[in-house]
């Protein structure tokens, strides 16, 4: 039972989630209307949220895992749960319990007792289309780049269904939405070896590599000059130049964006992606902490 559980958390990816809960919370702070206050830390709607979204991230990498674990076993072959240490049915009934009662407690919490079916109608989209992204999507190429990346994006906007939709909020989604679509990429290129003997239609496999990377550029390019934009914007509302977010995000996310593209241009080796991929992780935070200061 205890081993079990242990590769469930596995299979969970915790840093992962970790992030993306760490993510919501801060989109909380930006959305509410409080200045240096975190009232949102005693609403019980806030933590019903946060626990709807480590069970659906986990149970979408579950899910995932199931669909994927022959390709695992070529790209991943040390660290393959699914079909080595936890057998597909085991995972499988997991995934439907888990999946049913976050469903239903998105109902009845949520929606009727909370009075958020917004966030309860996001739960129940969320779901789908991280099946239909396992069992079919993934396999498209961009198409489910761009899945995985919108709902990175609903997980800030929920932010605004609990508390209020405001600009400084948007850019967070923007950056999410950004950071992940590049980092999505930047692993069908380390996944390709498993991909292409399964007829994945990745990016990379489409185009070649060369080509994604330049694809890439383009994106890491895009992503540094949108960094600049919640500036301009502040200024031309209010005059202020919030140059505290200006430095901040040139030191903790323009310059590292910068070193993580010349790396990606330097690299061939699969395992050379994935440690980029890693980074990436890692820039999506420091990115929204930094968008703290346009508040």
């Amino acid at each position: 039972m205890l081993r079990d559980l242990k590769y469930f958390l596995l299979l969970s990816r915790p840093a992962n989630v970790l992030i993306a809960v760490l993510s919501f919370g801060i989109a909380c702070y930006i959305a509410n209307d409080r200045n240096g206050s975190l009232p949102f830390l005693q609403h019980g709607p806030f933590w019903g949220t946060v626990l709807s979204i480590v069970l659906i991230a986990a149970t979408g990498y579950w899910i995932n895992d199931v669909y994927d674990f022959r390709i695992d076993r070529i790209n991943k072959p040390r660290s393959t749960i699914v079909n080595g240490y936890l057998s597909v049915k085991k995972v499988l009934t997991a995934y439907f319990i888990t999946v049913f009662f976050t469903l239903l407690f998105s109902i009845l919490y949520l929606g009727i007792y909370a009075g958020k079916p917004g966030i309860t109608f996001i739960n129940f989209l969320s779901v789908i289309l991280l099946f239909w992204y396992a069992s079919h999507l993934k396999r498209v190429s961009v198409a489910g780049n761009l899945l995985v990346s919108f709902l990175i994006f609903l997980v800030i906007i929920l932010a605004g269904y609990l508390y209020r939709i405001n600009m400084p909020l948007i850019w967070v989604g923007v950056f999410a939405f950004e950071i992940t679509f590049i980092r999505e990429i930047t692993k069908d290129i380390e996944d390709i070896k498993g991909d292409l003997q399964y007829k994945l239609h990745t990016l990379p496999i489409q185009v070649g590599i060369r080509s994604t990377k330049k694809v890439l550029t383009v994106l890491y390019l895009l992503f540094i000059l949108s960094c600049y934009l919640p500036f301009f914007y502040r200024i031309a509302r209010t005059g202020d130049p919030l140059w505290r977010y200006l430095l901040l995000s040139v030191n903790l996310v323009q310059v590292p964006a910068l070193l993580l593209m010349r790396m990606m241009l330097r690299s061939s080796h699969p395992r050379d992606f994935a440690i980029q991929s890693r980074y990436l992780k890692y820039l999506m935070l420091t990115g929204i902490i930094t968008l703290l200061f346009l508040k």
